[in-house]
């Protein structure tokens, strides 16, 4: 068994490497994000998505695929 000692460093150097990942991670999503805007893409409507909840993200899909099986069947009339 390790000593408290050297498990809070090893813990702190676990922790330290994961943050540095994520910093990484999110460097390469920020230039995704930065290539889809320069290539047009609005990226506004996936930022306000991103906020909401899973079940307001579930709800508001229901909607628009109601609404698209609506104007599915209208057309066939």
């Amino acid at each position: 068994m390790l000593k408290p000692q050297r498990r809070g460093l090893i813990i702190e150097d676990m922790t330290a490497k994961s943050k540095s990942r994520i910093a990484k991670s999110k460097y390469f999503q920020a230039a995704e994000i930065q290539a889809a805007v320069d290539y047009g893409i609005d990226v506004s409507m996936l930022v306000d998505n991103i906020h909401r909840s899973y079940s307001e993200r579930i709800a508001r899909h229901q909607i628009a695929l109601n609404t698209a099986e609506k104007l599915k069947r209208a057309r066939r009339l």
